[in-house]
């Protein structure tokens, strides 16, 4: 790419609908240091300001459907610019790196968009870049990061490292539902399962995913899971088979992001993922649910039982409460949220069920819906763990609207 034709990393950001959040996530990868880079930003037929603003941090625009690489024809009606205005610092490592726009070419049938959207940013990724790291437009990424990121991988051998961001919440649905939805992922893909070679666990988060190229194309790349929904643990299923290492952990100090900003955003981006997450939804939901009443009802019938001077009774809950609450304690600190968020997650374990529900039900009926397009789903049968070599998703279909 023009000023940077040996980049260690291509850096892949899908971008639909994202003007509330992409200034900032971009503004956080240019300032990278300390490696070679390239970002590439691909708007999959965002209707808001979202290609604008990727547009404004380019510093020159060049003809549609080109680039210093050659014509891209392959990618249809794709349009490219590129920065060029950069920044050289220590030992000659762009402190600016190249930018390039794209348009998501027309997403084909039986694939997600943001899988279509991801495939074309890896095609046109600079044949000599080693990595190419998938990240989401509402990601903020810390201070030299991804030139520790890189360091990471190659330190453990792994040929994907992933990274589960620290999650901002600030409203009352974010601080209630995501400690509880983060905390059963910890218990259901334990980092330690996912990065042990012998284990059939396998697993990433989308928001930061940073694969091989090597692995990337061996595997087959997004072609291999195209209408997966679920694509970050499909990846992570395709890799692993294959004998390649994964390193996955909790990644606070390097990538932080906000997931959803209402409860509407909160209630269609889990219902999309949930049912494939979580092998039994609907147990799961019913184990929950019950949970929180015996949380609540051991709380109340204590705290009554002292009012009214049943003490006997008041002897048997209190116990039984604090074992209760204690237990969901313990299981919410692996979520790494703050603990003000955990205490209200008390309240996300209904919540929660709800959302499980409604993801089965949705799944169930092929009728899963994310950002103006409909999906087909293919859940795992009832009672059996998702299979780590098929996909989760049917056919996608757009809203008559878009």
């Amino acid at each position: 790419m023009t000023g940077c034709s040996n980049p260690v990393v291509s850096v892949i950001v899908p971008a639909r609908n994202e003007e509330a959040c992409l200034a900032l996530c971009l503004d956080s990868l240019v300032a990278q240091t300390g490696i070679h880079f390239e970002i590439i930003v691909v708007d999959d037929a965002s209707t808001d300001r979202t290609a604008e603003i990727a547009r404004s941090f380019l510093g020159l625009n060049h003809s549609p459907g080109e680039d210093a690489r050659g014509p891209t024809s392959d990618l249809g009606t794709a349009h490219l610019a590129h920065s060029t205005n950069l920044d050289f610092g220590e030992a000659g490592v762009p402190t600016r790196p190249p930018l390039t726009v794209i348009s998501a070419p027309p997403l084909p049938a039986s694939w997600t968009g943001k899988n279509n959207a991801m495939s074309a940013g890896a095609k046109i990724a600079n044949i000599n870049a080693k990595w190419l790291l998938f990240t989401d437009a509402d990601t903020v990424h810390k201070p030299g990061s991804l030139a520790r990121a890189v360091a990471e991988a190659e330190q453990h051998g792994a040929a994907l490292l992933s990274y589960s961001p620290e999650q901002e919440v600030r409203t009352f649905w974010e601080k209630a539902v995501m400690p509880v939805i983060f905390a059963e992922l910890a218990t259901t893909y334990p980092p330690q399962a996912v990065n042990d070679a012998t284990s059939p666990i396998a697993a990433a988060n989308g928001q930061y995913l940073l694969i091989s190229r090597e692995a990337y194309d061996a595997v087959g790349g997004h072609t291999k899971i195209a209408s997966d929904l679920l694509e970050d643990v499909a990846m992570a299923r395709l890799v692993k088979p294959s004998g390649r290492k994964i390193f996955f952990r909790y990644g606070g100090d390097a990538v932080r992001t906000r997931m959803y900003r209402s409860w509407a955003q909160m209630k269609e981006g889990w219902a999309k993922n949930l049912a494939s997450l979580f092998p039994r939804p609907r147990a799961l939901a019913l184990l929950r649910s019950a949970e929180f009443v015996l949380i609540i009802g051991n709380l109340a019938a204590a705290i009554w039982a002292s009012l009214s001077g049943r003490h006997t009774l008041a002897i048997q809950t209190s116990p039984l409460t604090i074992i209760l609450s204690g237990g969901f304690w313990m299981r919410i600190r692996k979520a790494h949220f703050p603990v003000a968020s955990n205490i209200v997650a008390i309240l996300g374990l209904p919540l929660f069920s709800y959302l499980l529900v409604c993801s089965a039900r949705l799944h169930r009926s092929h009728t899963v819906s994310w950002k103006g397009r409909r999906y087909g789903s293919i859940p795992a049968k009832t009672g059996e763990p998702a299979s780590p070599h098929t996909s989760s998703a049917g056919a996608a279909y757009k809203w008559p609207s878009t």
